[in-house]
């Protein structure tokens, strides 16, 4: 790859000549100005764009082989689907799997020190990127790439700033950067309130070794007093206590709310057994875990994220720092609804709220 980057300014000056023109699906955000402009004004324009789609076509026709590690820190829909988008995103930029692109998947399955392990292999394999997906992993990633040339990417993590990651989302500082997906919490609970208007307690679970989780569940907790709520808050130190957290509230709430949470996502069938059994209604932050076992939420697309990610990626193969880079988050967020299940612990949903909803489960 180092080989591919220090002739990537020659080739991709080569290629912009070619692409200037008639390239439809370049990949170019400034091939089309407003008609106010001066003629001028358009032609840089379009040819600023033309360069950043050839810069990328350059590199991902180098003949060059693109070698990433991905660590996922745990198997949830949510970070497979951020996974998957960020393959796909590759794949229109160009890098596609088994032609120039070879990406080492491990799953560390919640374990950090499987997580370390993994890192660690990735470093003396000599990958040219990594690849962390949720905080726990990217923490992992972080320490064992802090001071090589190795730049590091990371997904699904919500609070890159506090998980010492980097030094400020504006300006990482390190040779790290990445994609947060942070929601707004405060629209979570009101989404809540707005279908449960009589509910007066409120349980928040959570994994309590999750730093991610814990932040969320802090500004939850704040959220939901703001809206009158009495807050119990519950954790789990791991997954196997996830049933025992569970069943500690039943009786003493009237609703239950988690956060993006890797440790619950991944007992959803859990969650929802317990909620049903219980006729107590659950809400979660992230369309997955509406989809196994929640009623409703505003939540942001993780196969877009990792799309996101991808294009901060493809900026890096190009010769971009990763320091200088900014922290992206996604700024859409859908309402999402799982009627079916609201059904099943006898929740109904108000007609304007699905008439809101972006997807109905």
């Amino acid at each position: 790859m180092k080989k591919f980057l220090s002739v990537l300014l020659s080739a991709a000056l080569a290629a912009s000549v070619m692409t200037a023109c008639g390239s439809g699906n370049s990949g170019s955000t400034n091939e089309t100005t407003p008609a106010a402009q001066s003629e001028e004004s358009a032609a840089a324009s379009e040819t600023e764009g033309a360069e950043s789609a050839a810069d990328s076509q350059a590199s991902a026709a180098s003949g060059e082989t693109v070698n990433i590690g991905v660590i996922q820190y745990t198997q949830h829909a949510s970070l497979d689907e951020a996974y998957e988008g960020f393959v796909a995103g590759l794949e229109e930029a160009g890098y596609v799997l088994d032609e120039n692109l070879h990406i080492d998947f491990q799953n560390a399955s919640g374990d950090t020190s499987t997580a370390q392990t993994i890192c660690d292999n990735f470093k003396n394999s000599g990958v040219d990127l990594v690849l962390a997906i949720a905080t726990p992993a990217a923490q992992s990633a972080v320490n064992t790439f802090d001071g090589t040339d190795v730049p590091v990417l990371f997904t699904a993590v919500t609070d890159a700033v506090e998980a010492q990651l980097v030094d400020s989302n504006e300006a990482p500082g390190k040779n790290v950067t990445g994609t947060i997906d942070m929601p707004v919490i405060a629209d979570q609970i009101q989404v809540i309130k707005d279908i449960l208007p009589d509910a007066t307690r409120l349980g928040i679970l959570y994994t309590s070794s999750e730093a991610n989780s814990e932040i969320q569940a802090e500004e939850a907790q704040a959220a939901a007093e703001a809206l009158g709520f009495d807050v119990t808050v519950a954790t789990a130190s791991n997954t196997n206590e996830i049933q025992q957290t569970m069943t500690s509230v039943v009786g003493s709430v009237d609703a239950i709310y988690i956060p993006s949470d890797n440790g619950f996502a991944s007992a959803m069938g859990t969650v929802n057994s317990i909620a049903v059994e219980n006729q107590l209604p659950v809400f979660c932050a992230v369309e997955a875990m509406i989809q196994e076992g929640g009623i409703a939420t505003t939540a942001i697309n993780y196969y877009d994220l990792g799309k996101q990610t991808a294009a901060q990626a493809v900026r890096i193969l190009n010769g971009e720092s990763a320091s200088q880079i900014p922290v992206e988050n996604q700024e859409d967020c859908g309402l999402v609804v799982n009627k079916t299940f609201a059904d099943s612990v006898g929740v109904t949903i108000p007609e304007d709220i699905l008439s809101e909803a972006v997807t109905v489960y």
